[in-house]
């Protein structure tokens, strides 16, 4: 049996759809591995909407303690594409989609429940997330962990020093896809270009849809204060923060935007479509704003920019809250007692 505290003996194959790609994903799954790893876990990634899956690949997951999935709905379409067998303790962690949008349908959702049945734990960032899997599945409710993401923003810099113009220079980082909702606020913030003159507005993420990245492309033709900066890469990701005045989310649905705990842990007041997965960590004029519609956006941009005490505020409070509540130290500790509960569990059961 695995002695509590041990971390050099458990072997972790992680399974994530993305890594290399610039996606919420591959960054959950970039410092989740990181943490292990700094922890003396060993682990073995495989991203399987990118890699190939292999005899080889197959030989390092026969030799692993546990594995970690991200994203249920994806390995369950993909686990059935490529059988294999679980024959390891395994933790499920929600991406957000699967378990925000996924759950609606039915046909993703009993293969969802298929992988999750035989799961030891699943993971989830948000209370949210937690109750909207017991409404559909209450029978999973004691395997559900909720476990917050921490943030971990790696140091780099690009290749030319980043200047952005503008004033206020407002970023929407966001994978350009439907759920994301880019344009929630287009017109408010042309509108608010009357007050602001020089008002800029720049989204910043992976094309991901063909049919969204071309309305990016087309109306930042027609709008030159709407600027895409495309892809850009983890490590850049601060010196972009740092570039801009504030940061906003219109996604429709989130599992926990990893981009508004950034922003927040640079010291950028955040503005968020209210939402679960964003209530989850804003507090209204505590640490961030949130808005229902394009008309309460412009008022609460237009109170931040217009109360530098509120703007300063939210953006300190924003930043000590992230560091106080989304500690990486803490995030691992918490997938360190879910796996040493998962192999204890399994060596009893074997």
């Amino acid at each position: 049996m695995l002695k509590a505290g041990s971390t050099k003996s458990i072997h972790v194959v992680f399974f994530t759809p993305y890594y290399r790609q610039n996606r919420g994903n591959a960054t959950t799954a970039k410092r989740i591995v990181y943490g292990l790893q700094q922890r003396g876990m060993k682990v073995t990634v495989f991203a399987y909407e990118e890699g190939e899956w292999s005899a080889e690949m197959l030989q390092k997951v026969e030799q692993a303690s546990i594995f970690h999935i991200l994203h249920l709905k994806r390995f369950a379409e993909w686990h059935k594409r490529h059988p294999f067998p679980l024959n390891k303790p395994y933790v499920l962690t929600s991406g957000g989609t699967d378990i925000n949008e996924d759950l609606k349908n039915e046909a993703a959702a009993k293969l969802m429940k298929f992988v999750a049945d035989e799961s030891c734990a699943i993971t989830v960032f948000s209370e949210d997330g937690k109750q909207k899997i017991i409404g559909k599945y209450k029978e999973l409710t004691e395997r559900i962990h909720i476990i917050p993401q921490s943030i971990w923003l790696p140091e780099g810099q690009s290749k030319a020093p980043l200047t952005l113009k503008g004033y206020p220079r407002v970023l929407l980082p966001a994978g350009l896809r439907p759920v994301k909702d880019v344009f929630f606020v287009l017109e408010a913030l042309n509108k608010l270009r009357k007050r602001w003159p020089s008002l800029m507005f720049y989204l910043i993420g992976a094309p991901l849809d063909e049919k969204v990245t071309e309305q990016v492309q087309n109306v930042s033709k027609v709008y030159p204060w709407v600027q895409y900066l495309g892809e850009v890469s983890l490590r850049e990701m601060s010196e972009v923060y740092r570039a801009v005045d504030l940061v906003i989310n219109t996604s429709i649905s989130e599992g926990q935007s990893t981009a508004l705990l950034e922003a927040m842990l640079v010291g950028k007041p955040v503005l968020a479509r209210r939402i679960p997965g964003n209530e989850s960590i804003i507090q209204e004029h505590v640490n961030g704003l949130l808005f229902s519609s394009p008309d309460e956006f412009s008022k609460k941009l237009t109170d931040l920019l217009e109360s530098k005490e509120l703007f300063n505020r939210l953006a300190l409070q924003g930043k000590k809250y992230v560091q106080i509540k989304h500690r990486m130290k803490d995030e691992i500790d918490a997938y360190h007692r879910v796996y040493e509960h998962c192999i204890e569990k399994a060596t009893v059961h074997n």
